[in-house]
C-alpha cells in the first residue's frame, strides 16, 4: 500500500502544476530521433541497434517505426553479452519519488539466455541490479518493481529480476525509487548528478534461433520533495473505493464523505487526461469504460477546486 501511495503522488503533482510536463518532471524516448541519453557500446559483438524491427516476432515497434533491439534483422548468436545505457540527466537527488517505465518484447531460451537491468550511481564505476537499490542512511528509502502489464491479454503479473523466455507480445514494466537516489558527485558524465541505467542481454553457448530483446517508449518521471511535502500536509480528505477493480465495462466509485459539486478526473499511465465527470453530489458515481483501452488509470477527485483524494483503477478486457 505504501508503494502505491507514492506512485499516486506523482500524478497528483501533475494536477498541481496544471499538467505542465517539463524536463524537470517528465521525459520520454521513442527512438524515432537521435538522443544523447542512449549510449550503445560500439565494440565488436554488441547486438543492440536502433532501427525498424524486421523479424517474425519483432515485427513492429511499439510506437512509430523504430525501437532499440538486439539486431533489427538477425537472431542473436551464442556466447554473447550486449548492453546499452540510458542516462537520466539530472535525476533529482532531492526528490521523494522517481520512476522509469518501458515497453518490451523478448524471445529468449528460458533461464539460460537472459536480460538484466542494473544501475550505476557513480558514473559507471560500479553497477548493482536495480532491485538491490536501498539507502544505507534513510530507512524509508528503497526501490521496487511494479507488476508487469501484458498488453496482449490485459493481465498483470509480478516482475521477475531476470527477463527470460518468450513474452506474450508487448509488456509494460516499471520500477521506482522512493525518497532518495544516492547519486555520487564524482561521476564522469555531465551533468554531475546523472543516473545510469544499463540493459544487458546475455546468451549461453547453445544457438537456439531466437530473436532476443526489444525495448521501446522509455519514460522517466520525478517529483520534488517540496511538492510531496505539500500533499502530505492535507488532512481530513475523503477516501475512494472502486468496485470492481479491475473492471471491464462499469465501475462504482464510492466516497466515505458526502460530496457537493465535485469532479472526477481520469488520467492514463502517461499522465494524459482521458475523462472528466462533473457535478458529482452524494457518495457514489458510476464510471463507464466507454472506448478506453485496457491499462492502468489514475483518478483525481476534486471538490471546491482542491484535489481531495486519489486512487488507481485497472481496466481489463
Amino acid at each position: 500500500m505504501k508503494k502505491f501511495l507514492f506512485l499516486l503522488t506523482f500524478f497528483v503533482i501533475f494536477i498541481f502544476n496544471g499538467l505542465q510536463l517539463n524536463a524537470q518532471l517528465f521525459d520520454s524516448i521513442t527512438f524515432e530521433y537521435y538522443t544523447s541519453k542512449i549510449i550503445i557500446d560500439t565494440s565488436s559483438g554488441n547486438l543492440w541497434q536502433i532501427g525498424t524491427p524486421d523479424k517474425p516476432f519483432f515485427n513492429l515497434a511499439h510506437t512509430g517505426n523504430k525501437a532499440i533491439l538486439t539486431d533489427t534483422v538477425n537472431n542473436y548468436p551464442p556466447d554473447n553479452s550486449s548492453s546499452f545505457i540510458y542516462v537520466i540527466r539530472n535525476p533529482y537527488t532531492s526528490t521523494c519519488y522517481t520512476r522509469m517505465e518501458f515497453w518490451h518484447k523478448y524471445d529468449m531460451d528460458t533461464l539460460t539466455d537472459i536480460g538484466v537491468i542494473d544501475a550505476s550511481y557513480d558514473g559507471g564505476k560500479s553497477w548493482i541490479t536495480v532491485s538491490d537499490t536501498v539507502s544505507p542512511v534513510f530507512a524509508d528509502s528503497y526501490f521496487w518493481w511494479d507488476s508487469d502489464y501484458h498488453a496482449a491479454t490485459g493481465n498483470y503479473s509480478p516482475h521477475t529480476e531476470i527477463t527470460t523466455g518468450k513474452s506474450d507480445g508487448w509488456i509494460l514494466s516499471s520500477f521506482n525509487w522512493q525518497w532518495w537516489i544516492p547519486i555520487k558527485y564524482d561521476t564522469i558524465i555531465y551533468p554531475l548528478d546523472s543516473l545510469m541505467i544499463r540493459f544487458t542481454f546475455t546468451s549461453d553457448s547453445v544457438s537456439t534461433g531466437r530473436e532476443g530483446w526489444m525495448i521501446d517508449d522509455i519514460v522517466t518521471m520525478s517529483v520534488s520533495m517540496q511538492s510531496c511535502s505539500a500533499i502530505n500536509e492535507r488532512q481530513g480528505s475523503p477516501s475512494i473505493s472502486v468496485f470492481p477493480n479491475p473492471f471491464s465495462a462499469v465501475a462504482t466509485i464510492r466516497f466515505d464523505k458526502f460530496l457537493t459539486n465535485a469532479s472526477l478526473v481520469l488520467y492514463d499511465s502517461f499522465g494524459r487526461l482521458v475523462k472528466i465527470i462533473d457535478n458529482i453530489s452524494g457518495q457514489t458515481v458510476l464510471l463507464e469504460r466507454s472506448n478506453l483501452p485496457t491499462g492502468i488509470y489514475f483518478i483525481m477527485l476534486k471538490e471546491k477546486n482542491r484535489i481531495v483524494a486519489t486512487t488507481k483503477i485497472i481496466i481489463s478486457k
